[in-house]
């Protein structure tokens, strides 16, 4: 009973994750053209499958921050992590992204190579025309 219990208790400790940053500080930076930067954001969103390929927990990237996560839904992908990016884009009224790059990782050895986890990380540079504000250039 104790062994049930303590495993119940590691798996939920492991819980699926969809995370996003935002920094606005970009004293003394400047990029060619008329564009210049708003902000960087960064989007990660992971989780765990059985056996690599059978999802068991995953963050959900509709609602990152808020500690949600989805049962058996595969939400660990490319898409999901540029819809993040630019709805935070969106929001920092930007005209566009610069410098996007995704990172994917895929790791099972900690648990023997039975349960995976499965890590994606974007990163863009939202730039626009109109004058900075605040403390950004």
């Amino acid at each position: 009973m104790k062994k049930t219990f303590l495993f119940l208790l590691a798996f939920l400790c492991l819980t699926g994750c969809a995370s996003i940053q935002v920094c606005r500080d970009f004293k003394g930076v400047a990029i060619e053209g008329e564009q210049h930067p708003i902000a960087t954001i960064a989007a990660e969103n992971y989780g765990y499958y059985l056996f690599g390929f059978i999802p068991l927990i995953t963050g959900n990237p509709n609602q990152p921050e808020r500690n949600d996560c989805f049962w058996f839904r595969d939400t660990v992908t490319v898409q999901n992590n540029m819809r993040m990016v630019a709805n935070a884009a969106r929001r920092e009224h930007g005209d566009a992204l610069a410098n996007v790059k995704t990172t994917t990782s895929f790791d099972g050895s900690f648990s023997f190579w039975i349960v995976f986890r499965k890590i994606i990380f974007t990163s863009a540079v939202v730039t626009g025309t109109g004058q900075p504000k605040g403390n950004e250039r």
